[in-house]
């Protein structure tokens, strides 16, 4: 792995399944003034702002109660939306705050600064306990009640079933 700077950060577009270009090549970490992110293939399609394991092999698949694993595992948030097989750069940590843009799925009724966890719904958090703990990460604000993408902040890392 390496890194790269601000300068090769797209966050808010794919770059397809073939890209003539890639930026980085997977498993390349980034930053910039938001945060640290990695560059990965999409395992399906992805939706603005789920949340994902991230393989060994840099393969992100959105993660849900059923695949979050018992073994810590590297969680990403995906800033756009992906179809399988594109490429695409996901919010992994360090970073995050108000006003800063990151983003996550929530299940409706979600309440701010609380434990987040997988839900059946690909992709989607919750405050609702289930198995799927992610650590290192928290919602900036409730959820109106519909289920949405809130701000969230991470002060390091996130994992799942840490």
């Amino acid at each position: 792995m390496s890194a790269s700077g601000s300068f090769g950060i797209k966050t808010t577009a794919s770059y397809g399944t073939s890209p003539t270009i890639t930026p980085a090549k997977v498993l390349d970490r980034g930053s910039d003034t938001r945060g640290e992110f990695m560059f990965v293939q999409a395992s399906g399609a992805v939706t603005a702002f789920d949340a994902g394991i991230i393989s060994a092999a840099g393969l992100f698949v959105s993660v849900t109660t059923t695949t979050a694993s018992t073994t810590p595992k590297i969680v990403g948030i995906a800033q756009c939306a992906a179809a399988t097989g594109e490429y695409l750069w996901v919010f992994i940590g360090s970073g995050g705050g108000t006003g800063k843009g990151i983003k996550m799925r929530v299940a409706a009724s979600y309440v701010a600064a609380t434990k987040v966890y997988t839900t059946a719904t690909a992709g989607v958090l919750d405050d609702a306990v289930t198995a799927g703990v992610i650590t290192g990460v928290v919602g900036l604000t409730t959820d109106s009640g519909s289920g949405s993408a809130v701000e969230i902040q991470a002060a390091g890392s996130m994992y799942s079933n840490v």
